[in-house]
């Protein structure tokens, strides 16, 4: 991963050497998105997934013939559900529940990528990106649920979990898709990216498990955008 992305940095420092005729293009993105989570640690399961999305700025710079170094700015929510043991305080007596939580992550996340394309093909350009993305948090949400042994449970919805979420986030990109040509430098752009979270999502401690918690948050999303 670090290769991957040290290989992303010298390509990008070594533009202005390597274009003689180069471009920016500029775009705007909607993508509707499926996030999970991928767990590390014992007694965590992954519990479901979370819909999400986001929107932004997308700007390639083309250095070469059918390449070229994508990048951005966006606003992106994700989420997922886990469940895992945690002990609750009741009475003065220590009890152990399973808490079940609904995340609900929000980030401003810049992608760094390479850009390959195919010549175009009857008013469509095909692409394939490989990259990395970093997100930095701006709000973190919960709805928890607690369940105990004799059957009752505790709801609490929307609750603030900023303090135990990490503040960056980052991750592997694979993505493939397609632009329609409408004439000059105007097409339509649509497309699949899958976000392979490898940074760990939660920071705080839970006395009831032996370890520090580990989840990686993972992403599926439909890009749709414009580009000009």
């Amino acid at each position: 991963m670090k290769k991957a992305t040290s290989l992303l940095i010298i390509i990008l420092l070594a533009l202005p050497v390597m274009a003689n005729d180069f471009g920016f293009r500029f775009g705007l993105k909607v993508s509707p998105n499926i996030s999970w989570f991928r767990t590390e640690t014992r007694h965590y399961e992954n519990d479901g997934v979370g819909l999400g999305y986001s929107y932004g700025l997308i700007v390639d710079y083309e250095f070469a013939e059918n390449y070229a170094i994508t990048t951005g700015l966006n606003i992106l929510q994700t989420g997922g559900k886990m469940t895992y043991p945690w002990d609750v305080i009741e009475n003065g007596n220590l009890e152990r529940a399973t808490m079940h939580r609904d995340h609900r992550y929000r980030h401003l996340e810049i992608p760094l990528a390479l850009k390959l394309r195919t010549v175009e093909v009857g008013y469509i350009t095909y692409y394939g990106k490989f990259g990395v993305g970093l997100g930095f948090l701006t709000s973190a949400f919960a709805d928890e649920e607690l369940r105990f042994s004799d059957g009752s449970k505790s709801f609490e919805p929307t609750v603030d979990i900023k303090d135990e979420t990490s503040f960056l986030r980052a991750g592997l990109l694979l993505g493939a898709g397609a632009e329609y040509n409408f004439g000059g430098l105007t097409s339509l752009l649509f497309g699949l990216t899958f976000h392979n979270g490898f940074s760990n999502m939660l920071e705080y401690q839970n006395d009831a498990v032996s370890h520090t918690p580990s989840a990686h948050n993972l992403y599926l999303e439909l890009t749709l955008g414009v580009m000009f």
